[in-house]
This record gives structure tokens, C-alpha cells and sequence, in this order.
């Protein structure tokens, strides 16, 4: 029973504020925020969604990409001082750099570093002309037996051509690199450098173009 004269008093209950955690933050403010840039209701340019979604997207896609070459740099690393008779076990990310600078300066002092001289390329070129030439002599030549061949003033024309670019890549000297910014022309066409080291492969293909005899 309650007292006469006093007033039944209802404890009030209070309630503290709890903290919101990051997952409900995430499924009541991000979730819908990433759906609705999904579905292109939300611009790029936003101001919330830069400081919250880009920001920490393009930094870890930052630092990926750092790792990775990193990673890869750390296999060339390691192959290239094992080769050189190095013991390399573990290497940190400051090490792979400083060995990597450390290598390119060994190799710039041994003159190791640099570009593949023009007169390279002009060997290489020459050597897969002369040895396509052949190749198509052979192949008229072949023909001269079969029910369908080769017609024979095609067939001279073409193994004289051949023949004459041949002996043009002789007697071209190698031309010199142009300075840096210096205009080039590109409207002639192109002829290759001569080279010494193909002089026996030049011999074979002279030797082959006269194969063919359609009289």
C-alpha cells in the first residue's frame, strides 16, 4: 500500500547516448551514397563523396602501385646481383632503391647503359632483307617445274629489283643521328645502312638470284 499523504513517485530511467559505430555509419551513410553513385544519381565533383570515397580510393591504388614495382624491381634486383656473385637475402624497400640507383650507376661507369647504335638496327634489317630475298628466289625457281609457274618476265623483273636494293644497302653509309629537336623528313623512303658483317650472306643471295632460268 502507498503512504497517505505522500505521492507515488515513477523512477525515471535514464538513458545514456551510445556512440555510433563505423558499421552502422557505413549501412546508413556510405552504402546508400556508393548505391546511388552506381546508379549516376550522384556527381563525382561532390564534395562528400571526394573527402570520404576518392581520397582514400586513389591513395590506396597509390600505394599498390608503389608495391607492385617495387615487388617487380626486387626480382630484377636480386637476378641481376645473384648473376654478379652477390649474396642478397632480404631486402626492404629503401634497400631495393638504393641498390637499384647503386646498379645504374655501375652501369652507366661501364658504359653498359646506353642505346643500341643505329648501325644495329641496319645490320638487322639488311640480314631479314637479303634472307626474304632468297626465299622469294627460291620459291620462283620452285615453281618452274609445277603446271602453274612463275611468269618469266615477272619473275626477272622482281629477282633484279631484289638484286639492286641488295647492292644499294652496300654502298649506303650508315647515316649519323640528328640532334635533339632537330626536324626530320620522312617523305623518301626509307633505305637501309650497309653493313660488313652480312658480306657472305650478300654473296649467297647473288649467288641464289640467277637460280631461276625460265628460257
Amino acid at each position: 500500500m502507498r503512504p497517505e499523504g505522500s505521492a507515488y513517485m515513477i523512477p525515471q530511467m535514464e538513458y545514456d547516448e551510445q556512440p555510433i559505430s563505423r558499421t552502422y555509419q557505413y549501412r546508413k551513410v556510405m552504402k546508400p551514397m556508393l548505391e546511388q553513385l552506381t546508379n549516376g544519381r550522384v556527381p563525382l565533383c561532390s564534395s562528400g563523396y571526394e573527402a570520404h570515397v576518392m581520397k582514400p580510393m586513389l591513395e590506396r591504388k597509390r600505394r599498390a602501385r608503389i608495391n607492385r614495382c617495387l615487388d617487380e624491381l626486387k626480382e630484377l634486383m636480386v637476378s641481376a646481383l645473384q648473376a654478379e656473385g652477390e649474396n642478397v637475402s632480404k631486402l626492404e624497400k629503401a634497400d631495393i632503391l638504393e641498390l637499384t640507383v647503386r646498379h645504374l650507376h655501375k652501369l652507366r661507369a661501364h658504359r653498359s647503359l646506353r642505346l643500341t647504335p643505329e648501325a644495329a638496327y641496319a645490320d638487322r634489317f639488311r640480314a631479314g632483307f637479303t634472307h626474304c630475298a632468297a626465299e622469294v628466289s627460291q620459291y620462283i625457281a620452285s615453281t618452274v617445274a609445277t603446271p602453274a609457274p612463275v611468269d618469266a618476265a615477272v619473275g626477272a623483273k622482281l629477282l633484279q629489283h631484289l638484286g639492286s636494293c641488295i647492292r644499294r644497302m652496300d654502298t649506303t653509309p650508315v647515316a649519323s643521328p640528328s640532334p635533339v629537336g632537330a626536324p626530320q623528313s620522312y617523305g623518301g623512303a626509307y633505305t637501309p645502312p650497309a653493313s660488313p658483317q652480312d658480306d657472305a650472306t650478300s654473296v649467297k643471295m647473288e649467288e641464289a638470284l640467277p637460280v631461276w632460268r625460265p628460257w
